[in-house]
């Protein structure tokens, strides 16, 4: 089977390995949302690769395909251009044709006169639609489109050609395309577009199916194929690694095991960050690559306030043993945010990550509802190549009263670390406990914790307390235990 890449980041990936040289398909989706972007980045890849490149517009003039392509720091070299758009540029008068004067035979005749001129192997129709509108007749324009595709077959051509979404049939022969790649666009009530493409049919082979997201910027589009279909890797040797904290590593059982996902829930204020930068000191420690995701803070401030608890990351970042990403949740989709954390960990080969937090995330999503899909497959994929994972997320507390979670990590994450104040002797006191461990033992008792100028630093078991889980303790004790 020979396969021909279409120019495209990712969505070779998406496609199986490419497109199946000498057929045709079908690139649909409504105005705007990157159809002739991608058919031009599928004809420089044939340039790029020596390969004769033809372009055949109804809708835009060469000068104006020639803008567009300016617009992504391209030129057309190398690339053939027909305009059989009918107008003329530089000023001189346009010429109108009428559905009566210019007949689909003819628009036809010109395009395969050009097809047997210069006998392209990549050619791209911007667009069918404007073929449409000069056929009248039910079946007219399918028996054209099996002209054009016979044709291209003879030559071993490979023909996308770009569409809108049109459902009836005889008006759009999606039967006579070898695939079919739609692209679509939703609008929010905040920030800028969604992008996303799936493949609505694809012949003779595998391909990754469902949504997709995608990204129109300088340079051309980008495709971000979701996590849920990445190829398992091989089993790797599981370790455990200290915290760095002797009574944090007792409540875990010994410490973090290499390959599992730990929950750090907690209301706001109760250090989930610095317990972030706690375990990010004694992993990166290690030597091995880490990233922290930060959705809630800028760089800087994560490393002052880091620094000020006796914790410098600085010279860790400088060396570039880890890396601090800020990330705007209403310019990133998930599938965004996925592809570079891949990116991350299979060419940077960083071994830890951290995700603090997922509730700046979570709110800019447009389906909620599906964001513990998009979590399970991030936990997923770390899990599966043996990283480390961190992902904080604010509980309900005393000022986040009758709120609630908007994804439930208690079951998605291997271990959950629990932070949460308590009342006790007119002050209020933090608390620390691991609520699960899904491999191994941990301890079960509630430790009171403090943070300092040296970090976090945690006391012995509340044994002379009950209910500290409520936030209203009662002391059963002789004498206060408290730190």
């Amino acid at each position: 089977m020979r396969l021909i890449s279409t120019g495209t980041p990712g969505l070779d990936e998406v496609l199986g390995g490419g497109l199946r040289r000498g057929f045709l398909y079908f690139v649909e989706g409504d105005s705007g949302t990157g159809k002739t972007t991608l058919g031009l980045q599928f004809l420089l890849e044939g340039a790029r690769r020596g390969e004769r490149t033809l372009m055949v517009s109804f809708s835009e003039t060469t000068g104006e395909l020639a803008t567009a392509a300016a617009s992504h720091g391209w030129t057309l070299d190398g690339v053939e251009v027909r305009d059989l758009t009918g107008k003329v540029e530089d000023g001189g008068a346009p010429v109108l044709f009428h559905l009566s004067e210019t007949a689909l035979d003819e628009r036809v005749d010109q395009l395969l006169e050009a097809v047997g001129e210069f006998r392209p192997e990549r050619m791209v129709v911007d667009t069918l639609s404007a073929l449409r509108i000069l056929s009248d007749r039910p079946g007219h324009l399918r028996r054209h489109m099996e002209r054009i595709q016979h044709r291209l077959h003879q030559l071993d051509c490979t023909l996308l050609m770009v569409d809108g979404v049109f459902g009836e049939e005889l008006l759009h022969p999606r039967s006579l395309a070898w695939g079919i790649v739609r692209l679509e666009q939703c609008v929010g009530d905040y920030g800028p577009q969604r992008r996303r493409l799936y493949v609505p049919k694809l012949r003779g082979q595998p391909y990754l199916g469902g949504y997709h997201d995608m990204r129109i910027r300088t340079g051309g589009v980008e495709v971000f194929p979701s996590l849920r279909a990445v190829p398992v890797q091989p089993a790797f040797e599981s370790r455990v690694v200290s915290t760095g904290v002797g009574p944090l590593d007792a409540l875990l059982g010994g410490g973090l095991l290499q390959g599992t996902s730990t929950a750090l829930l907690g209301p706001p204020g109760a250090g989930k960050s610095t317990l972030v930068s706690q375990l990010t000191v004694a992993l990166a420690g290690r030597g091995e690559a880490g990233a922290v995701f930060l959705f809630d803070e800028s760089a800087e401030t994560f490393l002052r306030r880091a620094k000020g608890q006796g914790m410098d990351l600085g010279p860790r970042v400088d060396s570039g043993a880890l890396r601090l990403i800020r990330v705007d949740p209403a310019e990133c989709s998930p599938g965004e945010f996925g592809h570079g954390l891949r990116r991350l960990v299979e060419e940077e080969e960083v071994r830890f990550v951290a995700i603090d937090s997922l509730n700046g995330y979570l709110h800019a999503m447009p389906d909620d509802q599906l964001m513990h899909l998009h979590v399970h497959d991030v936990m997923n994929y770390l899990a599966a190549r043996g990283v480390i994972t961190l992902v904080t997320m604010t509980q309900p507390g005393p000022l986040t009263t009758g709120e609630r979670l908007s994804v439930d990590l208690s079951y998605l994450a291997d271990t959950v670390i629990l932070q949460r104040y308590f009342e006790a002797h007119g002050a209020i006191h933090a608390a620390i406990s691991v609520m699960k461990k899904r491999y191994g033992d941990h301890e079960h008792t509630i430790r009171e914790y403090r943070i300092g100028p040296g970090g976090l630093v945690l006391g012995e078991p509340l044994t002379r307390f009950r209910g500290v889980l409520t936030g209203i303790p009662e002391y059963v004790g002789e004498q206060s235990p408290l730190m």
